[in-house]
């Protein structure tokens, strides 16, 4: 289909640093719309070998996962936590030595709950120090200097921030404001501009992320009519110790408007949950 997604950096714009990408206020004029192609991810996916393979080279996945969370607001630690880590060593990263940090929550959109996300933009940064700085932004200034020295102890090869999306508490297929994606693959670095935001971490405090010039040759994609029994895995960002160079694995990612939502669709019901690993040298 083709569809109009919110939230790309001007071609104009030549700064290094991109104005804030404060999602739930309106955007700078420097934002703008453009239509793009947008295709069905699902039968791509079915002709993947596996899960993982499909993870590895698209940086998303989509999963059949019914969880046993019935309270959205009290059941993470206890019980999407643990199955969100099972997801990972079993599915995503088979094989591999991790050590997994997950928190006790999950932001939640909807009706009665946070904005929806209606702009492109990337969650992660660049760097590691850019991710332990956004870390840090949400808790006391030793957790910065602790993931520092987590990630430089020699047995870790890499890390990767994945984010995990779903749909909750709706009784149907998801068909209001699907998330597309664009396949890192497809990026140009030179298109990739870091930006800020001071409305995500408590207090106001500074988070660092990524917005995205548009360019034809970018590849976006979504899953039609998501359901309660289907998580969204997408790789937040991601670092390699002996590959400083590789290509970003950021997904972009952003809400829109699909051409083909009935005006009686339900309101999207949606949370994310991110979860941080640490990959060991085998």
């Amino acid at each position: 289909m083709r569809a109009q997604l919110r939230g790309f950096l001007s071609r104009d714009f030549a700064g290094d640093l991109a104005p804030p990408m404060d999602l739930g206020l309106a955007p700078a004029a420097e934002y703008e719309s453009a239509e793009v192609e947008i295709e069905d991810a699902r039968p791509m996916q079915v002709r993947a070998a596996s899960e993982a393979e499909f993870f590895a080279e698209h940086a998303f996945a989509l999963l059949p996962h019914d969880t046993c969370v019935e309270d959205w607001d009290g059941d993470i630690a206890s019980v999407y936590a643990p199955e969100i880590a099972a997801i990972v060593r079993e599915r995503l990263l088979p094989g591999r030595r991790l050590e997994i940090m997950q928190g006790p929550k999950v932001i939640r959109r909807g009706p009665a709950q946070r904005y929806y996300a209606g702009r492109i933009h990337a969650d992660g940064p660049l760097s590691p120090d850019g991710y332990a700085r956004n870390i840090g932004a949400f808790g006391p200034a030793e957790v910065i200097a602790r993931w520092r020295r987590a990630f430089a102890r020699e047995e870790v090869a890499g890390f990767v921030s994945i984010g995990f999306w779903r749909t909750t508490n709706m009784s149907g297929p998801l068909r209001h404001l699907p998330l597309a994606l664009c396949d890192p693959s497809s990026v140009d670095r030179a298109d990739i501009v870091p930006t800020t935001s001071t409305t995500i971490a408590p207090r106001s405090r500074t988070t660092h992320h990524l917005v995205l010039r548009h360019n034809p040759e970018q590849a976006w994609y979504y899953y039609p009519e998501m359901t309660g029994g289907e998580a969204l895995a997408m790789k937040v960002c991601e670092f390699w110790k002996d590959d400083a160079a590789a290509r970003p694995q950021n997904v972009f990612h952003t809400a829109f408007d699909d051409p083909t939502t009935p005006a009686d669709a339900e309101p999207r019901q949606s949370c994310e949950h991110r979860v941080g690993v640490m990959i060991l040298r085998d």
